[in-house]
């Protein structure tokens, strides 16, 4: 693994419909936290992994900036981006925001920015 440069795509454009609440499931609040931010602070504290890339509905893009990777002072996070109308368009504009930076990695991680228990060893896993 080493040697190898890895980014993290993470999906949070979704609407949390299934849910039944305002707030998608991404930006509700679990212990004083936002729950996206939870797998936001296990990739940004890997050594592995140089870039991260959030995907967010275009109408959150601004609010995900300030209330998160300002909020939390994430390091990493090269971009937010809007997301399709299908995850597939979501994970296609995210490998474009990595292409476009210069830190071009050799593999790309897909996380659903609603799961917030990826842990090291998961990451070690994949990886």
């Amino acid at each position: 693994m080493r040697n190898k440069k890895y980014a993290v795509i993470v999906l949070s454009a979704g609407s949390g419909s299934r849910m039944k609440s305002n707030i998608a499931k991404q930006y509700m609040m679990l212990n004083d936290k936002v729950i996206l931010s939870y797998s936001l602070d296990t990739f940004e504290k890997d050594d592995e992994i140089s870039d991260i890339v959030i995907v967010a509905s275009k109408d959150d893009i601004e609010m995900v900036n300030k209330d998160i990777v300002e909020k939390y002072g994430y390091k990493k996070i090269s971009a937010v981006v809007a997301g399709g109308s299908e995850r597939y368009e979501s994970v296609y504009n995210g490998m474009k925001a990595i292409a476009d930076s210069d830190k071009t990695p050799d593999y790309v991680m897909i996380h659903d920015g609603a799961r917030p228990w990826v842990d090291f060893q998961t990451i070690y896993n994949v990886l």
